[in-house]
């Protein structure tokens, strides 16, 4: 028996609502530099991972079974993309930032890979490429750009 205790999903989208209507438009710099932290920080935590596309699919693990914030959280990669597929994402709450203040939301966990896979394999030139909408609230694809050396 665990004694593991989960937060009603309304409240905290309440209260991430509420912290980026109090931002503002610093939302986006704050909420980018608090998923990079939380990112870095698990990325030092865990053994080196022997290439990107391991420490993503680890990531995607992580997020989805520790930290527990979506359905299904899947790696694939596509081409020069990394992409994490984002189903039923619990703590999503950008339409609520759009139509109560009108400013572009910030997702608290998009650049977590890259504050990761700059701290775990030391890999500086990761980027978020975009984050494509594919269906309903809580469901996105974000896109990372890795350029290792070669």
């Amino acid at each position: 028996m665990t004694d593991e205790k989960m937060i009603p999903q309304k409240p905290v989208l309440e209260i991430m609502c509420s912290i980026q209507g109090a931002l503002g438009e610093e939302n986006q710099r704050v909420f980018a530099k608090a998923s990079m932290t939380l990112g870095k920080n698990w990325g030092k935590s865990i053994p080196q991972a022997q290439t990107p596309e391991i420490l993503m699919a680890n990531i995607a693990e992580y997020i989805q079974n520790d930290l527990k914030i979506a359905q299904s959280v899947t790696f694939e990669k596509q081409a020069e993309e990394y992409l994490l597929k984002f189903r039923g994402c619990y703590i999503c709450h950008g339409k609520l930032v759009k139509e109560r203040f009108g400013i572009t939301p910030a997702c608290a966990i998009s650049l977590f890979p890259v504050g990761a896979l700059s701290e775990n394999l030391k890999i500086r030139n990761v980027r978020l490429k975009e984050i494509r909408k594919p269906g309903p609230v809580g469901d996105c694809d974000m896109v990372y750009e890795i350029k290792t050396k070669t």
